[in-house]
């Protein structure tokens, strides 16, 4: 009796920790360095204490083994961000179509073969890379001969669609050095489309100094700070490109790495300015993009991605009728790939 006293106990405890997570997430978990570190965590972990009581209750106690197997598929469900976007209809006469990739390729050029080999495999019309620094100046540069290319600093936008206006926009509190985004125009026979190529600062350091505090428990609570105020200074980023969003006349796809997940405020923010995720929409499964290579040092065969932070977003005039993740063999980052629907006028 005891026993199965301590196996309620534990499932209800275990209830409540996931509705704190899943409260924090409806929330902004930004504001609360416990939920901002978990943002970056694998998310299946939390299946193990429910895995762990479901097979306790079976043992000791069945009436309650409901419990926990009811956490697991909320786990598996909202909380690791589970998508599953019933079939779209095909683009109606009139309207326009456009298959968009977004792509941190981390460039290095011994990796050129397999970076255009997925570019290939996926064949989209406008491509926007991140931390592309001086790709373009050897097979890529080749491969893009033919389309409309813009680039600055890190980013590469190339299309098969004309494009215009090209503007690159200073992001506000980047810390050491600077950082922009890209905006510019284009052409889908009569429409015009804004684009906005985006990279947000990374929470690396911030995630390092948590990590590092594994001998020093003491620290936890500086390396937590640290993280809310890097998640403050990509909150704010958003905010400053939010401004921008608003005053666009005319439909809008903003593509990049975020670095923030989709519960993060950053996200909450470009929703707020009147966008919605391709994937959310149109994507099937989880459409995690990083991650896959931490591992690979010690378990080489275990590639797989928990954090879904490089993103599509679209204004409202548009429809994702399809979204999915290329591979992960080319950079730390999965591709992101969009089929994009703009309804006629």
């Amino acid at each position: 009796m005891k026993a199965a006293f301590v196996v309620r106990f534990l499932s209800l405890i275990y209830g409540l920790i996931l509705a704190a997570i899943s409260f924090l997430n409806w929330k902004g978990p930004d504001f609360f360095w416990l939920g901002a570190l978990n943002l970056y965590l694998p998310q299946v972990f939390w299946t193990v204490p429910g895995i762990l009581l479901t097979l306790l209750s079976l043992k000791v106690d069945r009436s309650w083994r409901w419990i926990p197997i009811l956490c697991i598929l909320w786990v598996l469900g909202p909380i690791m961000g589970f998508c599953w976007s019933p079939d779209r209809p095909e683009p109606a006469p009139g309207d326009a179509t456009l298959r968009i990739m977004t792509w941190n390729i981390k460039y290095k050029a011994p990796k050129s073969t397999i970076l255009l080999d997925e570019i290939t495999r996926c064949s989209p019309d406008v491509v926007l890379f991140q931390d592309a620094y001086r790709s373009l100046r050897g097979p890529l540069g080749n491969y893009f001969r033919k389309w409309h290319v813009y680039t600055s600093e890190q980013y590469v936008i190339a299309s098969r669609h004309p494009l215009s206006h090209l503007e690159v926009i200073e992001l506000p509190l980047a810390g050491r050095g600077k950082q922009q985004f890209l905006r510019c125009r284009v052409y889908l026979g009569p429409r015009v489309v804004s684009l906005y190529n985006i990279h947000f600062v990374t929470p690396r350091q911030s995630l390092n100094a948590i990590k590092a505090t594994r001998k020093r428990i003491g620290d936890l609570p500086e390396a937590g700070s640290t993280l809310v105020r890097n998640a403050k200074i990509r909150t704010a980023q958003a905010e400053a490109v939010a401004k921008y969003l608003r005053d666009e006349p005319g439909p809008v796809i903003l593509a990049g790495d975020l670095n923030a997940p989709d519960p993060s405020r950053v996200c909450a923010t470009l929703r707020e300015a009147g966008l919605h995720d391709a994937f959310a929409e149109g994507g099937k499964g989880y459409g995690y993009t990083y991650g896959h290579f931490l591992l690979k040092d010690r378990y080489p065969w275990l590639r797989v991605s928990w954090m879904r932070i490089d993103h599509i977003m679209a204004s409202s005039g548009f429809t994702a009728r399809r979204c999915w993740t290329g591979t992960g063999r080319a950079s730390d980052h999965r591709p992101v790939i969009a089929d994009l629907i703009l309804k006629s006028l």
